[in-house]
């Protein structure tokens, strides 16, 4: 069966064309919006919208229709604007068939599919004639932001998509069909509305006050560029609503590039902003106040009147109305703001009983050594007996490192009191450790317990020393002989933690 024919309808080229559809092309694609176009057995299609069809495999590259003698094929997307209007396809959608469209070019030539083929064809029909047939219509499937384009009737039982012939990525590679695989890169599609897009605009507002309004900003359009759209038509509301708590809500139009209406939505809050928002904070029964300082936030968010906005705000807090001996139990308190912030806010300390934990198998913490092993992951794997740190050197005596170190910094103060090395379970020559922690002007610091010395056999050092405040730890050691190299299984350091 041939498909009939019916008097062309153009969409109309150019610039002008686009700004005639720009209202339309807010609908989503293969959505239903109003109807533009009824064919006389009744078979509806909703307005034009005009799209760029990128190809998934060929970057920077679009389908157009039938300009080069091929029902379809691909071009460079083009950046002036009439090249780029002459690239769009039209999609209309199809009323009562959800993700169907019919795809025109700009002149208004209706894509199909042969019959009985897997090639296309070009027909001279109106989109509502051409919706009323199958191989003229197309429905679209979507897996993330790619889309596949397939006929209404299958072929030989098969579904026939939109394909990109033999990976072409030149300019003027053909398109057409083939049966529908799942989503390989010649058959998926970017799909791109002729339609630039703004981030909104907003902000508080104080009661009586109105907001200044940005006569220019930045659009996007899916297939990469940006523009500035300036000389922006504000629909401002009624001045009186600037008077009372609340959000006001209104839009802004300019032109794009490509003969698109660019609609920025404008939300602004007017109210007043009030005290903060009570903040958490939890830690462990014996932390240290400095390690508790360390862990406050240093913003709150306040509120705002007639609404659930709010504003984030710098905060102080008044640690010196801590009572000590609050930190040395499980339990809640609250440390206040300082009186000169000029505002009211809390923070709600709750404290739980601490656990010991080795601090270097936590999140955040970055090693470095002073010479040997660029990995150290293996010194906190938990393994207390393999080798995970070495500093041979070629060389021989003359050339060993000694003392040598490895240490670990902190992504926050974190506090510490025990630290344990073990030697590689095949060594002995660690004949003392030095145990540093890093302060919070960045210097180091040996632990109260000073230096130790291994005179035994292999080293499996274990102290406790007194509670520091740290943000980073290191081991210093030195060997026995420099007949040797040193090597390690593990390094931990403890401390109270969740």
């Amino acid at each position: 069966m041939k498909l009939p024919t019916g008097s062309l309808r153009a969409w109309g080229a150019g610039l002008a064309g686009l700004a005639l559809v720009a209202a339309g092309l807010g609908a989503g694609i293969g959505g239903e919006s109003a109807s533009a176009d009824t064919a006389a057995d009744g078979a509806a299609v909703g307005e034009p919208r005009p799209v760029l069809i990128e190809s998934a495999h060929a970057a920077g590259k679009t389908a157009v229709i039938g300009a080069q003698g091929l029902p379809l094929f691909t071009r460079t997307i083009a950046t002036e604007p009439e090249a780029l209007t002459a690239q769009a396809v039209v999609m209309y959608s199809v009323a009562g068939a959800p993700d169907t469209v019919v795809l025109t070019s700009a002149a208004g030539d209706v894509l199909a599919r042969a019959e009985g083929s897997r090639a296309l064809e070009l027909l001279d029909l109106t989109p509502a004639a051409a919706a009323a047939e199958d191989l003229a219509t197309w429905s679209i499937t979507t897996r993330g932001d790619r889309s596949m384009l397939i006929n209404s009737r299958p072929l030989n039982g098969n579904d026939a998509a939109l394909n990109l012939y033999d990976w072409n990525t030149a300019d003027g590679a053909q398109v057409g069909t083939w049966d529908a695989g799942d989503f390989g890169g010649n058959e998926s599609w970017y799909i791109h509305p002729v339609q630039a897009t703004t981030d909104g605009i907003g902000g508080l507002v104080i009661p009586g006050s109105v907001p200044d309004l940005p006569s220019a900003v930045t659009a996007a359009y899916g297939w990469g560029p940006t523009a500035e759209v300036s000389d922006i038509r504000w629909e401002m509301p009624e001045d009186e609503v600037w008077e009372t708590e609340g959000v006001v809500e209104f839009s802004g139009y300019g032109d794009g590039l490509f003969g698109d209406t660019v609609r920025v939505e404008a939300r602004f809050t007017v109210g007043t902003v009030g005290d903060a928002l009570e903040s958490e904070l939890t830690s462990f029964a014996g932390v240290r106040l400095d390690a508790l300082r360390s862990l406050a936030p240093r913003t709150v968010e306040r509120s705002v009147s007639g609404s659930d906005m709010t504003v984030e705000a710098p905060v102080r807090w008044d640690w010196d109305a801590i009572d000590p001996e609050a930190l040395t139990g499980v339990g809640e308190f609250t440390v206040p703001a300082v009186a000169d912030l000029g505002f009211a806010a809390s923070l709600r300390v709750t404290l739980t009983p601490p656990s010991e934990v080795n601090v270097l198998r936590a999140g955040g913490v970055r090693s470095w050594r002073f010479a040997g092993e660029e990995d150290l992951s293996g010194l906190t794997d938990g393994n207390r007996e393999a080798e995970a740190f070495g500093d041979w050197r070629s060389g021989g005596a003359s050339n060993r490192v000694n003392p040598n170190w490895v240490a670990y910094y902190f992504e926050r103060p974190t506090q510490v009191d025990g630290a344990a090395l073990y030697e590689f379970s095949g060594a002995d020559n660690i004949g003392a450790v030095t145990f540093q922690w890093r302060n919070m002007r960045g210097g180091w610091e040996d632990v109260s317990v000073g230096t130790l010395t291994n005179d035994g056999g292999r080293l499996q050092l274990e102290t406790d020393f007194d509670a520091v405040t740290a943000t980073g730890f290191r081991a210093v050691f030195e060997h026995k002989s420099d007949a040797s190299w040193m090597q390690l299984a593990e390094f931990e350091v403890w401390g109270p933690g969740l």
